[in-house]
């Protein structure tokens, strides 16, 4: 928040703010329109800084949407239901979603499911296997994980259990 003393800061000032926000990490146009909302800015002056950002690829939803996807899979661990709902939140389009949902690969996704229900097997508490198993695949949709998916691993992965 700017102190009270604090002169206001010209276009070419919120410019180089803008462009290390943007390379700080990636950027969907919806978080930089809103972060440019912030400045006591003309609206031209803004117009002209969100043009200059996405013409010289500062902001490129398609990059962010493919890193969004890829950090939230390895990283944080949720499935696609959670993160197609997040990337929506972000107004990114439905196309560019189920491209970048599409890259996944399906071998990497299944294992990273099953090491999270190894996971959490550890730590449910269940007084038989149908509630341990229907507390591990509440817990795994709740990460956005497919219910089918889901209970296929459930099933065919015996030691989760």
């Amino acid at each position: 928040m700017p102190k009270k003393n604090d002169k206001p800061l010209t276009p070419d000032q919120v410019l180089d703010k803008m462009a290390k926000y943007c390379a700080y990490q990636e950027r969907c146009v919806k978080d930089v329109t809103d972060k440019l909302r912030s400045f006591d800015i003309t609206q031209e002056a803004k117009d002209t800084i969100m043009a200059y950002l996405l013409d010289n690829r500062f902001v490129d939803n398609e990059r962010f949407t493919r890193s969004f996807v890829r950090g939230k899979v390895n990283q944080s661990g949720w499935g696609v239901n959670k993160i197609r709902f997040h990337l929506m939140q972000k107004g990114i389009d439905k196309d560019m979603i189920e491209e970048a949902l599409g890259q996944t690969d399906e071998e990497v996704y299944r294992q990273r499911l099953i090491d999270i229900l190894k996971a959490k097997s550890k730590t449910v508490k269940a007084e038989n296997d149908f509630e341990k198993k229907r507390k591990l695949a509440a817990y795994a949709m709740q990460k956005g994980f497919e219910g089918s998916l889901v209970w296929e691993v459930l099933k065919s992965e015996a030691n989760l259990v």
